[in-house]
């Protein structure tokens, strides 16, 4: 099963605004009088825009080609704004990767987002999700460096999966030597986290592992890591902190990192019909299902 979010057609890939508002279709450009986004450097109709704002002064032409997409503004104008917010929610954001993919400037597929990992509870291994995340590495297997956080591990049942985690890595073929634990303290830097190709999040409880990640701010490390194609691999909480949010759509001390323009479920019986009241498509994975995520939308991965 294979969805593309957001396909335009080529025409529709004008870049006319910095956010990924579409300004040459606008109402309000006649109504107002509105110049445009780009052709007043972001002083539309209501005035200075601070979106627009920024990417001049980042220099880049429009949000898509920021390491940050979608920042807290962003993320805010985009997803929680049930007046003047997108429809559906985060359509911008998608329009803005849209754009920078077009450019050339930043292409990224590699994304994994699996309910319960690369193994059964029996220890068999799901063939097409390890195909998927083998295909997905840049390097040969044996030499893939893994920064394996258990952050979201509290207690002791999600520590042991957690243990059960690792041994599914070096059970493809992941060197024991090139797997590094991180448990979020602060201490890396950006510059170090670069330096490995898989970033993977075990499971546990989500909220702590979201607020861990925004507390010591690493989401603009993970953001930067995927959008430079390191690969990003979830497991069950780890996966749930890439939707828009973990909780009420419209509250932002629960947003996510927003890499997919779709809610999960995880551990849900085969066959879970998914929920429709979220404004996006809503995924209900069984432990045997992953979604396979890159720039343009998604691919559910069965096992």
């Amino acid at each position: 099963m294979k969805i593309e979010i957001g396909a335009q057609k080529p025409e529709n890939f004008r870049v006319d605004s910095r956010c990924g508002l579409h300004c040459t279709d606008c109402l309000w450009k006649e109504s107002q009088g509105c110049g445009g986004c780009i052709e007043t450097q972001g002083h539309p109709f209501h005035g200075a825009c601070p979106i627009a704002a920024c990417c001049q002064s980042r220099e880049v032409t429009h949000c898509g080609e920021c390491d940050s997409i979608p920042c807290n503004r962003l993320y805010t104008y985009s997803y929680l704004d049930p007046e003047h917010g997108d429809r559906p929610p985060g359509d911008r954001v998608s329009v803005c990767r849209h754009w920078a993919a077009q450019s050339g400037k930043r292409k990224w597929r590699n994304v994994l987002l699996t309910a319960a990992g690369f193994e059964d509870m029996a220890g068999r291994q799901k063939v097409n999700i390890v195909n998927r995340f083998l295909a997905m590495l840049h390097q040969p297997v044996a030499e893939a460096r893994v920064l394996f956080i258990p952050t979201a591990a509290i207690d002791d049942a999600a520590k042991d999966m957690a243990e059960w985690c690792r041994r599914e890595l070096i059970g493809v073929g992941i060197d024991t030597e090139n797997i590094t634990d991180y448990d979020l303290d602060g201490s890396l830097t950006e510059a170090a986290a670069m330096e490995f190709d898989v970033i993977y999040f075990t499971g546990g409880n989500t909220g702590h592992l979201l607020q861990r990640i925004k507390d010591t701010g690493f989401e603009a490390i993970i953001k930067k890591m995927v959008y430079a194609n390191r690969d990003y691999v979830g497991v069950s909480a780890g996966s749930l902190i890439a939707t828009p949010n973990i909780g009420n759509p419209l509250d932002e001390r629960t947003a996510g990192l927003a890499l997919v323009q779709a809610y999960l479920s995880v551990h849900q019986a085969p066959g879970t019909p998914p929920r429709t009241d979220l404004g996006l498509p809503h995924f209900s994975l069984s432990d045997n299902q992953a979604l396979a995520v890159h720039w343009n939308g998604y691919e559910l991965i069965e096992n």
